[in-house]
């Protein structure tokens, strides 16, 4: 039978167990008007998201409220529009009607269903708790307004439910619910729009599954059986009002949409609004730096913690107030006037000033001003910002203190004395008078560090740098490089001499506190130092290198000479550097040019015959004529020249002992070539002399190549190495001036030697000095026990040969058997068999 109009009570199903056995019945679905259901479910539940996320940042009450009654409405309408749909999909073989009342009272549940799930999905943080009560409550709506809407069916058949498919739509209800909560759970967790509209989608697929999954599972729980009447045939249903209502729906939810979207802007506009003043605020409280805002008549309208503190006073003090009378620097009666000039001028201004805290402490800080112009406004207001730039400064300071200072010492370094100098030197006040500059050099500091470890050094460093400090307060002391120091200080004398006494009792008592011994990590250490010292009048110097060079030449004249004493400059120091660089200019053009040329010395056996020959390097300048190799040998040997020059002579040595080889009275004599020290030390040396004996032709067993005792003390074994190398090729070496230096007999046991010359020094005093005659013999008789050759040079009287004969040298070479002359004129006067002294 049908339900009565207006029943209620029968708005709970009946539920049958075999509905086949009452000759029930079922209808069919109308597969357009299903898919149309679902697309009305799928858009309701997607603007119903939406409301949940919208509601989710709103923190109006009011508006939430408002929002969630409108998304519920929107989701309930949704649901019973697709039920609604769906109801008219379902085809009867009889006719169907819905009573009106319970029809739209069935949007109810769906609705209250729909509100509570939405204001539990809205909860901040979401629990599983919550999620299970808001997909249930969600599930039950929906299975409530389904129901509720069968009951109003008005037909001639009596509706049953199968009683398994009955349960089954609740749990598809009930469950797809809860999985659309979670799916909205995890829509939350996504990052970026994109990522999260896709879940929001995913959601919403969910709970249209929801609705749809149990309104057409519970209408294939539903069976009908007819009455007498079933025999009318069906009216056609009217698909237009299907049309309006789903239509209907879907256009609430795009408006439903669109609002959201509107109410999203204007949210943007508000959290824009409520940043550009009351958080825009907390920003500037925020800064570390002062700010404060002033308008035209120099009222503070705003100002920060940081301006506070600055000034001592509070906000309720400062607004308000005439800035010019806050005091915000220590000079600021003094600069309101001129950065009131400016900002009428310019609109800015900024400088550093001496700003004041509130409890009398001093910094340094940069202000600066500037003028800001509103739009769509005349007025005119001025931002100004007080930085501490005290950590800056302190770092310019450290900056400029290291910039100027030795860190090992604390003394001041070369550019702070350069400075002082500069400054001393243009000063007017020190025209008249006189000042000392001095350079100071430690004594032998590189074997102090050498032997004891640089550890030392420093400290033997730091300890004079701190008793320069604790000199004279009108001492200047500096350290220039390693373990060079300079002082300088002015002299209260108007006259040379009397600067030079007071100049030299500086020096003195400083010298006196500095070579007192040290203290050395347990070791005494006596300090010895050189001094060049400079006692000069400003108004005589050009410039601060003037100063440093003259000191220089006579620091350098004090490490000559070595003997503790200060050397003050004179002008024959400087004459002799000028001279000296002038030397060596003329002599680096003369190398390169060939202007060199060879004498040789002849060397003459017992029967004065001739076997052999020095050669002996000379000069002839086109100005100063002939000029002695004492004195550009030793600028050679300074300045690297000597390698040069070194390459020349062994070349045209070689080359002459080529040309003999084609002379037979020359071709037997021998040529003694004179090394250097540093030309003998390269690592090349051997190879050059092999490819120069190549090129000239020069037989190997007619060179000898003389070496001075220093070069075997200085590198003994890498000596030996080279010698035995040219040992080979028949090269023979004789030891020069043997006797002066201090030649270990074990290293003169070792060296591949040929012959001992005998130094000048002692053949001269021969006939003069009772001890050279023993020193000359126990030199020839060592030679002897090493079967070595022995030459005696210098050989100038015809008493120095006979007592060299009597002691068994008989190998001579000096002007008594002949001066050095040029190679050519030897060549051709000097090859006879044998050689008459005159």
């Amino acid at each position: 039978m049908p339900l009565p109009h207006g029943d209620l009570p029968m708005i709970l199903p009946n539920l049958l167990l075999e509905p086949q056995a009452l000759s029930a019945l079922q209808g069919k679905h109308d597969i357009p008007l299903v898919i149309l259901s679902w697309l009305v479910a799928l858009a309701a539940s997607f603007a119903s998201l939406e409301i949940i996320r919208l509601v989710g940042s709103t923190s109006s009450t009011l508006w939430r409220r408002t929002w969630l009654i409108a998304g519920a409405s929107v989701m309930g309408t949704g649901v019973w529009s697709m039920h609604f749909v769906g109801m008219h999909a379902y085809r009867l073989d009889f006719h169907v009607s819905h009573s009106p009342l319970l029809t739209l009272l069935s949007i109810l549940p769906a609705t209250i269903g729909s509100l509570v799930a939405m204001t539990l999905l809205c909860r901040e943080p979401l629990s599983h708790r919550t999620l299970v009560i808001a997909g249930t409550s969600l599930g039950l709506g929906i299975g409530v307004m389904h129901y509720s809407g069968m009951a109003a069916m008005r037909m001639p058949a009596t509706l049953y439910y199968a009683l398994d498919l009955f349960l089954a739509s609740l749990v598809v209800a009930i469950g797809l619910g809860v999985l659309s909560a979670y799916a909205y759970c995890l829509c939350r967790l996504e990052s970026g729009k994109a990522h999260y509209q896709r879940c929001a989608f995913v959601s919403a697929v969910c709970i249209s599954a929801a609705v749809s999954g149990m309104h057409y599972v519970a209408m294939q729980a539903a069976w009908f059986v007819p009455d007498g009447t079933i025999g009318q045939a069906p009216i056609e249903t009217s698909h237009w009002l299907i049309y309006v209502i789903s239509g209907t729906a879907v256009f609430a939810a795009l408006l439903t949409l669109m609002a959201i979207k509107i109410q999203r802007r204007l949210q943007d506009s508000e959290r824009h609004g409520y940043m550009t003043q009351q958080r825009l605020l907390e920003v500037i409280a925020a800064l570390q730096d002062g700010v404060v805002l002033f308008d035209d008549s120099a009222r503070i309208r705003l100002c920060n913690n940081a301006f506070e503190q600055l000034t001592g006073m509070t906000q309720a003090q400062l607004i308000d107030a005439d800035i010019t009378q806050v005091p915000y620097a220590k000079e600021s009666q003094a600069l309101t006037p001129t950065i009131q000039r400016a900002l009428v001028s310019q609109g800015e201004w900024s400088g550093m000033v001496t700003a004041v805290r509130s409890n009398g402490d001093e910094y340094p800080a940069w202000i600066s001003i500037s003028r800001v112009n509103y739009a769509n406004s005349k007025d005119r207001d001025y931002v100004a910002l007080f930085s501490d730039r005290t950590d800056e400064q302190n770092a310019q300071q450290r900056i400029r203190y290291l910039a100027y200072h030795d860190i090992l010492t604390g003394l001041p370094n070369r550019l702070a004395l350069q400075e002082h100098l500069s400054t001393h030197l243009k000063s007017p006040l020190t025209k008249g008078g006189y000042s000392v500059f001095a350079l100071l050099d430690l004594n032998r500091f590189k074997v102090l560090n050498d032997s004891m470890g640089q550890d030392i050094g420093d400290e033997l460093l730091r300890q004079l740098g701190r008793r320069l400090q604790q000199a004279d307060d009108h001492i200047y002391a500096a350290r220039l490089d390693g373990n060079e120091f300079a002082l300088f200080a002015s002299i209260a004398a108007t006259e040379h001499t009397a600067a030079e006494r007071l100049a030299h009792q500086y020096i003195e008592r400083v010298l006196a506190l500095l070579t007192a011994d040290y203290q050395l990590h347990g070791h005494t250490h006596p300090c010895k130092i050189n001094t060049g010292t400079l006692i000069f009048c400003p108004r005589e110097i050009e410039s601060v290198g003037q100063l440093f060079k003259r000191a220089g030449l006579a620091l350098l004249e004090a490490k000559r000479q070595r003997d503790g004493e200060p050397k003050r400059f004179c002008s024959a120091l400087e004459q002799k550097l000028e001279e000296d660089i002038t030397l060596e200019r003329e002599l680096r053009l003369a190398i390169e040019r060939g202007a060199l040329n060879l004498h040789l010395q002849a060397q003459v056996n017992g029967e004065h015959e001739v076997i052999g020959a020095e050669a002996l390097l000379r000069w002839q300048h086109p100005e100063r004529g002939m000029i002695s190799p004492a004195r550009f040998i030793p600028i050679a040997e300074q300045t690297g020249l000597i390698l040069p020059l070194g390459a020349w002579v062994l070349e045209a040595g070689c080359r002459l002992l080529g040309e003999w080889q084609h002379d037979p009275r020359l071709s037997r004599l021998k040529l003694s070539l004179n090394v250097s020290v540093r030309q003998f030390q390269q690592p090349t040396f051997v190879e050059q002399v092999m490819s120069t004996l190549t090129s000239t032709g020069a037989p190997p067993e007619r060179l000898t190549l003389e070496l001075t005792e220093s070069l075997l003390m200085s590198d003994p074994e890498g000596t030996i190495d080279k010698m035995l190398r040219l040992r080979q090729l028949g090269i023979r070496f004789a030891l020069d001036d043997f006797g002066t230096g201090y030649s270990s007999l074990a290293y003169l046991k070792s060296l591949p030697l040929n012959t001992l010359k005998i130094d000048i020094a002692f053949v001269r005093d021969l006939t003069l000095d009772m001890q050279a005659t023993p020193i000359a013999a126990t030199i020839i008789a060592l030679a002897e026990s090493l079967g070595l050759d022995v030459v005696a040079e210098g050989v100038e009287t015809v008493d120095q040969a006979t007592v060299l004969a009597r002691l068994g040298c008989h190998v001579y070479q000096g002007y008594y058997f002949g001066k050095p002359t040029p190679a050519q004129a030897f060549t051709q006067h000097n090859g006879a068999s044998s050689f008459t002294a005159s």
